[in-house]
């Protein structure tokens, strides 16, 4: 695997431990962030789309695809904008914002392998 598929492998292992908690164990996670636990069901949803996710990040990790870790770097970095919009206008308590640092941070990171592999491409004889 080389280190652009690494960043989207990581980040696809992130996205699922993320989801399997938010389908089989919201409980445990809803108290960090300040919600409250209300049993219904779009929580659980919201895992399993998660996971859903996670299979792809990861798929696409282990077969080497390129264009799908470009992809992912657009949204990954508009991630820390959306939670810094929903935290300003008080849609978002401030315990959201590790969420956005995480998905940012590994945009930079795809990005910052996608153009070192690009650079070492150029480099080669």
């Amino acid at each position: 695997m080389n280190r652009v598929n690494k960043t989207i492998f990581i980040f696809g292992l992130y996205s699922l431990l993320i989801g399997v908690v938010l389908l089989f164990i919201p409980h445990l996670i809803l108290p960090l962030f300040n919600l409250p636990l209300s049993g219904e069901p779009w929580l659980n949803l919201l895992g399993f789309v998660l996971m859903c996710s996670s299979y792809y990040y990861l798929r696409s990790a282990f077969s080497g695809d390129i264009q799908f870790a470009k992809y992912t770097i657009h949204t990954r970095l508009t991630a820390p904008l959306v939670v810094a919009f929903l935290i300003a206008t008080g849609k978002a308590d401030w315990h959201f914002l590790s969420f956005g640092i995480i998905d940012g941070l590994g945009g930079i990171w795809t990005w910052y392998e996608v153009k070192n592999k690009k650079e070492q491409k150029r480099t080669e004889p």
